[in-house]
């Protein structure tokens, strides 16, 4: 399916889920000005992620690889990925890891643990508000944000709103539509910005395929060991927010390894 009639039809989808509540909505005769709109504001965010995602590593980074190849012994035997975070949790990659977030963690699980950080909450509040065209209000704030968690987590694996539509309504509904409802402060731009989110999810979830794409290849060119440590290295916020949504070190690996989704033996076409 096309991406600005996919786009489309999750809009009118929710435009319908949400008139149920609000009657009216007076977004529907600017549905293709606003895809139009959004779509390119997501194109052009897409490719700054791309470039982010895949950025070679700094010679500063290249040092701090170095270190932990070492810290690590370099060996060309089968490391698990619980070994790969325990060469995570030494003394380079925590000094590393507090210059990006300027906290202390004991070990990079206790960096895990605190996904989603504050500065990160923060990134994803203006991400949201640039997409949005508008202010978030202070009382819904924390409503846009744990959505969008909510939905990198669930889309994971390759779920969407076009394959998923039902999975996708009830999270919708559940963890955005009713708690905006329930919260008493909402403004006349509120079922619009439903609407716009609706259609933005689907930006969401393709960042995770962004991530996971960069993170494969590295995998692929690199091996395990080096390739994982890369990734840990180019986009420590990132790697461990995606560690954050599996159960252990296994899991995210096994993920890392295998296709986002079927369809990912055209990804390389789709991402040059």
């Amino acid at each position: 399916m096309k991406k600005p009639t996919c786009l489309i039809l999750v809009g009118i989808g929710v435009l319908l889920l949400v008139g149920v509540l609000v009657f009216v909505v007076p977004i529907f005769v600017d549905m293709f000005q606003e895809m139009q709109q959004i779509g390119a504001q997501h194109a052009e965010y897409k490719r700054a992620l791309r470039q982010f995602a895949n950025e070679p590593l700094s010679a500063e980074q290249e040092k701090l690889l170095s270190q932990l190849l070492e810290d690590g012994g370099e060996t060309s035997e089968p490391q698990s990925a619980a070994d790969l975070e325990v060469i995570l949790s030494t003394e380079p990659y925590l000094t590393y890891m507090k210059r990006q977030e300027a906290e202390d963690y004991t070990d990079f699980l206790a960096y895990v643990a605190a996904m989603p950080t504050f500065a990160h909450k923060n990134v994803v509040l203006d991400r949201l508000k640039n997409f949005l065209g508008t202010e978030v209000e202070p009382a819904e704030q924390e409503i846009w944000i744990d959505y969008y968690y909510i939905i990198r987590d669930w889309s994971k694996t390759g779920k969407d709103a076009a394959n998923n539509g039902k999975e996708f309504k009830e999270i919708l509904q559940k963890h955005l539509v009713d708690p905006l409802m329930n919260q008493g402060s909402g403004t006349a731009e509120l079922p619009t910005k439903i609407v716009k989110m609706g259609i933005i999810s689907t930006f969401i979830i393709e960042e995770n395929e962004v991530f996971h794409h960069a993170w494969r290849r590295r995998l692929l060119n690199y091996g395990t060991q080096e390739g994982y440590l890369r990734c840990a290295i180019a986009t420590p916020t990132e790697f461990a927010l995606m560690r954050s949504f599996f159960e252990d070190a296994a899991a995210f690996e096994s993920w890392m390894t295998e296709p986002f989704r079927v369809e990912e033996d055209t990804e390389g076409e789709e991402n040059k």
